[in-house]
């Protein structure tokens, strides 16, 4: 792998993470109706969103061919049942309080990608990384032990995502088209919720100002464009390198929680993330020493 393809998975993968962590910032926002379907408008605006950049590429020619084959209806269930779990329960969470620990299951989720990694596709882990890892763990167990409970929220978002990021890294479409058929299969069934809610009155028609549809719209572009541009960095990067990246997302969710919507958040919930933070350090550094060698 080149410096300048490794370079440009960096990026994308990082600036992916970023607009996820501030995406709760985005739902509090549209909180004025019910999370379910919040979700199910972010799937149909995001399609509509993804449909635009094929028609403007000169692609849906190519991006009907593909949903013409059963084949590839098969194989685009799975992921997009991932998605759709993990999305419908991070929504959920942001606007019933639980943006800590959304945070926690994605500070958990790159664990689950570097098994993945390991098991799937042979990825080796410097001494940096295995410390890294080490230190990652112990403060996620920590966590998850103080809470007294199974963490249910936290683990269905870790797995979900992690099992969505390893059905990428083995699709056969490019980004564009698997998003947009994603959207499609999850888009169907959401449509026809959508309509149902607002023939039954508890949708936006009649409870809303008619500029909140401008607001729900923007759900489309925030959710596409940091998929595309996880797709692509996945592509071009080990996978346990994405799981890393992927902290950036809790990071920011977590300052969020903590300042802006004031969660409550102890010395011990501290000191877990502390030791998932210097996890972060050791690992930082390690891609900083393979980067310097290239």
């Amino acid at each position: 792998m080149d410096r300048e393809h490794y370079m440009d998975g960096l990026l994308k993968g990082a600036s992916a993470f970023t607009i996820w962590g501030l995406l709760p910032l985005y739902w509090k926002l549209v909180s004025a109706i019910n999370p379910y379907e919040i979700f199910a408008q972010r799937v149909v605006w995001s399609f509509v969103f993804v449909g635009l950049i094929l028609v403007y590429k000169g692609r849906i020619a190519t991006f009907c061919k593909v949903i013409a084959s059963p084949k590839q209806w098969i194989q685009i269930l799975l992921p997009s049942f991932f998605i759709s779990v993990n999305w419908l329960v991070y929504i959920w969470s942001v606007n019933n309080g639980y943006v800590i620990e959304t945070s926690l299951g994605y500070y958990i989720n790159p664990l689950v990608l570097t098994l993945f990694g390991s098991l799937f596709f042979k990825e080796r882990l410097t001494g940096l990384q295995k410390i890294g890892i080490g230190f990652a763990a112990v403060g996620v167990v920590l966590k998850t032990v103080m809470y007294g409970s199974v963490p249910v929220i936290a683990l269905v978002l870790a797995i979900s995502f992690a099992v969505y990021g390893l059905l990428k890294k083995k699709s056969n479409l490019d980004s564009l088209t698997g998003l947009g058929f994603e959207t499609l299969v999850v888009g169907i069934p959401s449509f026809a919720y959508l309509i149902w809610a607002e023939s039954g009155g508890h949708g936006i028609v009649g409870n809303l100002q008619p500029t909140f549809w401008l607001l729900i719209a923007l759900s489309g572009i925030v959710t596409a464009i940091p998929l595309l541009l996880y797709a692509e960095g996945t592509k071009k990067l080990p996978l346990n390198v994405v799981g890393f990246l992927q902290y950036i997302a809790p990071t920011i969710g977590l300052i969020l929680g903590i300042f802006v919507f004031k969660e409550p958040f102890d010395f011990k919930s501290l000191s877990a993330f502390l030791l998932i933070w210097v996890g972060l350090v050791f690992f930082s550094y390690s891609q900083y020493k393979l980067l310097s060698a290239r």
